[in-house]
């Protein structure tokens, strides 16, 4: 499928975080477990006195507190993945403590206010402050709050992100598997890419359920505020025999600052939740998110400023807070402008024009520029896509750079420098790859949009966007917008972005054209290299072949992207071949390519190492030879007739089908005199081997016999 074969990403992901940071153990982290459990059975069946519930409370909001800066300072929801399981664990160690505080309140609360601990009495009293129903009001505003503002938007929001986690999952995991394929990505660090995913996809999966303890933890919270009032009241007047009053004015304390003290960490875990569930990862903390893009818009400083000095101007409005924050906001705005103005200053002033008497500078044939081997040439819109990128995002440069290195390890060479040009010869959005001067490939991409391209699991296709064909392949597409990337990967396209788009078609030029880049100079590094291990066989190499005979036997090899990597296995093919072919290109390619015929077939061996082939039909072969001893006789050595060209083109098409429906790599099979130029004519379908090159002792059936449809042969 073409989702399959197309790189989403050719990111070589510098810095990639482990899914799941696992500290040294420790007797502390081995017993935490335990201990939160312990303590929690401990406080639903065992009765604390009244110091135990203060130590207990005050744990409870500390680790509330704790938990809140930790989800400020975060840089990513993935850097907190157990917040779930924090979740659950503190909503269970209130509960228990609201528990314990009943059972005390119920039990000893006709003593006094300091029946529950120290901490229940100042809560208590502090937001009563001598009127019980103010208490009241002001403990069921904080339930209010918390239940319905913070807690309910979190669980939204943590499902919403939940679900759209998932749905990109697949083509996430794809991306991944494109940038090892491509080479961009090592095995471990895909390994700790896939990890972090499946983390990523767990923790938003558990938060969506975890909100809901927080939920629930406030419902319990509202029912044990009825409680106690109710049942102190009762146990209060009816066992202990207290006044109403009394009894009210104790219990009602009592269960506000119970209410209270529990409330507070509740509230505080709820905002951590909420602050994790809805951050923009951008490897910033919350905090410096807001201040930095906040003070990338002073105008809005200034402008609010100016409203609240407008307001403070109002007769018997309250003048000194808003002329106050009016006059500070407008001075920390107006510097803000100021600043922001002489950098824009300083990015677009020209620079200083040369001196009238300064002399030109000599010209030498250092200074003169010359013809790069390989570039890129790119129009204006595209060079941001050189820059500084987004974090974890890597620039083209990088991309293509990494791109290069993989393919020069793969086929045996170093591949040049690509040199990247702001060229005034191309459109904006376009692009085109140059060897030497000349083009080879162009496309044309847009930035900031993403290419959404079909695929056969395509479940509904999208609307909008600018149609397109994808370079490489040719497969329709669409540039669209960021907002749209979601829907379209739901419905089965494959997106990526303008970078990846060019690294892709930079992969498939290199395969079709590295050849013309394998120079004298490439070739001298190659045999130089090999002089320092086997001096011998190099020296008797020179001694029979010129570098130029050397070159066009490998170049022979890398147009059909076989790889040059065993140079001594060529070169002893070279030296041990005939003597008819050291004057004949094309035969010695062919001694070349049946010395090294294991590594020809290797790319090629299927399940059990059995090599699956196409042969041409008996009677369109032998037309095709005739067709090259035709040639020959008028020395030349490829097919000229396009009648044949035509034919061998539809026969290569309908072979690739049939290959296709098996599942197997396209291989042709053909007498030796006529693969070299049978393989001109259909390379980019098949890859060609002569029957000589398949060893005797290799396992081969034939997949099928291809010939031209009826209507390419008329």
């Amino acid at each position: 499928m073409f989702s399959n074969r197309f790189p989403k990403s050719f990111m070589p992901t510098p810095a990639v975080k482990p899914a799941i940071s696992l500290p040294r153990p420790s007797i502390t982290s081995w017993l935490a477990g335990p201990a939160i459990v312990g303590a929690v059975l401990t406080m639903l069946i065992v009765p604390l006195s009244p110091l135990a519930i203060s130590l207990m409370f005050a744990v409870n909001i500390a680790a509330g507190l704790v938990i809140l800066a930790a989800a400020i300072y975060v840089t990513e929801a993935s850097d907190l993945l157990s917040f779930p399981s924090i979740l659950l664990a503190t909503t269970l160690m209130r509960l228990g403590l609201n528990v314990a505080t009943a059972r005390a309140i119920l039990l000893n609360g006709y003593t006094g206010p300091g029946a529950a601990g120290s901490v229940v009495e100042s809560f208590g009293r502090l937001v009563v402050g001598g009127n019980y129903v103010i208490g009241i009001i002001i403990f069921c505003i904080l339930i209010v709050i918390n239940f319905v503002v913070i807690t309910k938007g979190s669980s939204r929001v943590a499902e919403v992100s939940a679900r759209f986690m998932l749905d990109s999952l697949p083509g996430r995991q794809m991306a991944i598997d494109a940038d090892v394929n491509a080479g961009t990505l090592s095995a471990k660090e895909a390994e700790r890419r896939r990890g972090q995913l499946r983390a990523e996809a767990d923790f938003f999966g558990a938060m969506d359920g975890a909100s809901k303890f927080v939920r629930g933890d406030v419902v319990a919270a509202m029912v044990i505020l009825v409680v106690n009032l109710v049942g102190g009241l009762l146990v209060g007047m009816l066992q202990h025999g207290l006044p109403l009053a009394v009894a009210a004015q104790s219990y009602t304390l009592l269960t506000i600052g119970d209410g209270v003290a529990a409330q507070i960490p509740s509230l505080t875990i709820s905002i951590a939740a909420g602050l994790i569930v809805t951050r923009v990862s951008n490897g910033q903390n919350i905090s410096n998110q807001i201040v930095g893009q906040i003070s990338n818009h002073p105008e809005a400083m200034l402008v609010a400023g100016a409203l609240l000095l407008i307001l403070g101007l109002v007769p018997g409005m309250a003048h000194l807070p808003f002329l106050g924050f009016g006059a500070i906001l407008g001075a920390t705005g107006l510097r803000g402008v100021q600043r922001k103005r002489r950098a824009q200053e300083a990015e677009t002033a020209e620079p200083a024009p040369a001196a009238a008497d300064q002399k030109p500078a000599a010209v030498d044939v250092s200074s003169v520029q010359t013809v790069d081997p390989f570039g890129l040439d790119i129009g204006f819109a595209l060079v941001p896509l050189i820059g500084e990128q987004a974090p974890g995002k890597p620039t083209l440069m990088t991309r293509l750079t990494a791109i290069r290195t993989r393919f020069s390890k793969q086929i045996g060479f170093v591949l040049p420098n690509i040199h990247i040009r702001d060229s005034e010869q191309v459109r904006p959005q376009e692009y085109r790859f140059v060897i030497r001067g000349g083009v080879i490939g162009r496309g044309e991409v847009f930035p900031g949009q993403m290419l959404a391209i079909e695929t056969d699991n395509i479940i509904d296709r999208i609307s909008g966007g600018r149609p397109a064909k994808e370079p490489v392949f040719g497969t329709d597409a669409l540039w669209i917008g960021e907002a749209m990337v979601a829907d379209a990967e739901t419905a089965g396209y494959t997106v990526v972005d303008p970078s990846s788009v060019i690294a892709t078609h930079l992969d498939a030029m290199l395969k079709r054209h590295a050849w013309e880049m394998l120079g004298r100079g490439e070739v001298e590094e190659i045999v130089g290299h090999y002089a320092r291990s086997h001096p011998k066989l190099i020296e008797d190499l020179r001694a029979r072949y010129q570098m130029g005979m050397v070159r066009q036997v490998l170049s022979g090899l890398v147009a059909e992207m076989v790889p040059i990597r065993d140079f001594e296995r060529i070169a002893e093919a070279m030296v041990d071949a005939p003597e008819a072919a050291t004057r004949d290109p094309e035969m010695l390619l062919a001694a070349v390519r049946q010395r090294i015929s294991r590594l020809l077939i290797a790319p090629y061996l299927g399940e059990g190492q059995v090599l699956q082939v196409l042969a041409l039909d008996p009677e369109f072969e032998g037309i095709v030879i005739k067709s090259i001893e035709t040639a020959r006789a008028q020395n030349s050595s490829a097919i000229s007739e396009p009648g044949i060209m035509r034919m061998l083109r539809a026969a290569a098409a309908s072979g690739k089908e049939l290959a296709a429906s098996r599942g197997v790599k396209p291989v042709l099979a053909v007498p030796g005199s006529c693969r070299r130029a049978i393989a001109r004519v259909i390379a980019d379908s098949f890859a060609v081997i002569a029957l000589e090159e398949i060893p005797d002792n290799q396992p081969t059936t034939v997949l099928g016999v291809i010939r031209p449809p009826e209507e390419a042969a008329q």
